[in-house]
């Protein structure tokens, strides 16, 4: 589907306003685990645990796919950052593990409604020559988060107190809520229940039959796997190691997003024109020279740290903003769950990383946990590389 350049503009206006409430929300919960934690008076490890639930959800990512298509992609993305605002209203009120943890399901369920129905709305809407530009525009927000949000929610945890920027975000995420309303609706679809369910099957049974599509699955899963597994730990461990206050972490963020926002933009700006497999592998190598940097000499000084993260987040961020473009294409009878299991695997990575990674971090150290980052990264390499084909739209 082409979309006039006006309307297009106004779809990517909307949606990074959007992907920044929703961004900021996932983003908060590493630099500032330890005031989080405490704040709800759970250990370090139950707050990990709190984070992988919420991850976890992603899993019935697939179906949510299919109420999308079923419901119509404006309203799945307005249900979606509703249901964020209102499982970050339940963590900012509540403390302990009951209705906070609910607020992680909740909130997790809203991200896995949102994320892959932008993707697919984006992408029905934009020629695949072009998508590269398009998604990796929106993923600007991923790192303006980093660079900007995060920073923000630092000085407010420490003139405020630990709810303010979760209530803060549950009202931006309402206003983006209101902003959706206004994006053109998309045809929906005339199923039943039992003929949606059928169609949800063959889609899936589509990418099972596409050796390219499950060596996909397998590298988003590797690669959000190795990311989280450092970002899970990263803020105790400059708090225990480097004894770097809430302040200086939140800082700190500035440096990552500025990286993060290099990747975006070179993506945004270079992946079709270099072939969007090439950066994929251009950046997941660059991203396992950031983990080994990360354990060879991150331990030594704040310096080494600091770049061997930033290298990684880069790594991760270009790779991940041009893979999305290959997913796109890949099954495009079945985009929208492709898409949406795509999300799935990269939402089961981040829940096995924040159980394993917080709890090694907590009893063995940060170190080991950035040494199983570098070896999931290579190999991701090894399966993006030799197992995911690229699929033109011309084929």
């Amino acid at each position: 589907m082409r979309t006039p350049r006006p309307a297009l503009r106004r779809i990517l206006t909307i949606s990074i306003l959007g992907r920044l409430a929703h961004d900021l929300a996932n983003r908060i919960v590493y630099p500032f685990a330890p005031e989080l934690a405490a704040g709800l008076k759970i250990p370090l490890e139950q707050f990990g645990a709190l984070v992988s639930l919420r991850n976890g959800v992603g899993i019935i990512g697939p179906a949510l796919g299919a109420l999308s298509d079923r419901i119509g992609h404006r309203r799945s993305l307005t249900m979606g950052l509703l249901l964020i605002a209102i499982g970050l209203g339940l963590i900012g009120w509540g403390d302990g593990l009951i209705i906070p943890g609910l607020g992680f399901v909740i909130s997790g369920i809203g991200s896995a409604i949102y994320i892959p129905t932008l993707l697919a709305y984006v992408s029905e809407r934009t020629p695949y020559q072009r998508r590269g530009r398009a998604l990796g525009t929106i993923e600007l927000a991923w790192a303006i988060s980093g660079m900007i949000g995060l920073p923000i929610v630092g000085l407010l945890i420490g003139s405020l107190g630990w709810r303010a920027p979760l209530i803060g975000l549950a009202v931006a995420a309402l206003g983006c809520a209101g902003l959706t309303l206004l994006l053109e609706e998309t045809p929906l679809q005339d199923l039943s229940g039992f003929e949606n369910l059928t169609g949800l099957t063959l889609n899936i049974g589509a990418i099972l039959r596409n050796r390219s599509a499950l060596a996909f699955i397998a590298t988003w899963f590797l690669v959000f796997f190795a990311f989280e597994n450092v970002q899970v730990g990263y803020g105790s461990w400059f708090e225990s190691h480097f004894g770097l206050d809430t302040t200086a972490r939140g800082s700190i963020s500035t440096l990552f997003g500025m990286f993060e926002l290099t990747a975006s933009a070179s993506s945004s700006l270079l992946l079709d024109r270099i072939g969007k497999k090439r950066g994929v592998t251009g950046g997941l190598s660059v991203a396992v020279v950031g983990y080994l940097l990360l354990v060879t000499l991150g331990p030594v000084a704040l310096p080494w740290a600091l770049t061997a993260i930033s290298v990684a987040f880069l790594g991760f961020e270009f790779s991940v903003v041009s893979g999305v473009s290959v997913m796109s294409e890949l099954v495009p009878s079945a985009r929208g769950t492709m898409l949406a299991m795509g999300v799935t695997a990269g939402s089961l990575g981040r829940m096995a990383a924040d159980l394993i990674g917080s709890a090694v971090t907590a009893n063995m150290g940060f170190t080991l946990a950035a040494g199983l980052s570098l070896l999931a990264s290579g190999l991701t390499v090894a399966v993006f590389a030799l197992g995911v084909k690229e699929r033109h739209a011309d084929q």
